[in-house]
């Protein structure tokens, strides 16, 4: 039975940092579903400034999310932080398993003094990172393969 029909225990619940590969099924799953492997890895992957974390219910890992360093055009801030990847299994979702991981990598990059943290979120995302603070600038535009998306945007 999907976790969002159950009650959640919140002690069962744990974010930690994980490695590259490790993230590779649950975008696969989520993000790229129908895609090869391959296309789920993203050239920041393995570097040193990256981090990735993970959300693990009942020792499953169920969601992933990608920071990297990346500055947009649209802000003059000195320290960015690009949102990437982050997605959390299907039978997982509307379980504020999401929120949590985000709450919890935006967290960890306000210790790290980072002014800003952006992102190209998926239309059907879009709610998802209004309700967390986030705000959209320009137009919707196309990501060739992938979907229409909004640029989003926080300070921190």
């Amino acid at each position: 039975m999907p976790a969002k029909f159950k009650t959640i225990n919140n002690s069962e619940i744990k974010i930690k940092q994980i490695n590259a590969l490790e993230t590779i099924p649950v975008r696969h799953a989520v993000l790229r579903k129908g895609k090869p492997a391959e296309a789920c890895k993203i050239p920041q992957d393995n570097l040193e400034s990256t981090f990735h974390f993970g959300l693990f219910y009942q020792n499953q890992l169920v969601g992933v999310c990608t920071f990297v360093i990346d500055q947009s055009p649209y802000f003059n801030n000195n320290k960015q932080y690009r949102l990437r990847a982050m997605g959390i299994l299907e039978a997982y979702q509307g379980c504020t398993f999401g929120k949590q991981l985000l709450t919890y990598g935006i967290n960890f990059l306000k210790e790290k003094n980072i002014e800003r943290l952006w992102f190209n979120a998926r239309i059907i995302a879009v709610n998802f990172y209004k309700n967390n603070g986030f705000k959209t600038i320009g137009k919707i535009f196309n990501i060739p393969k992938v979907g229409d998306h909004y640029l989003m945007h926080k300070k921190l």
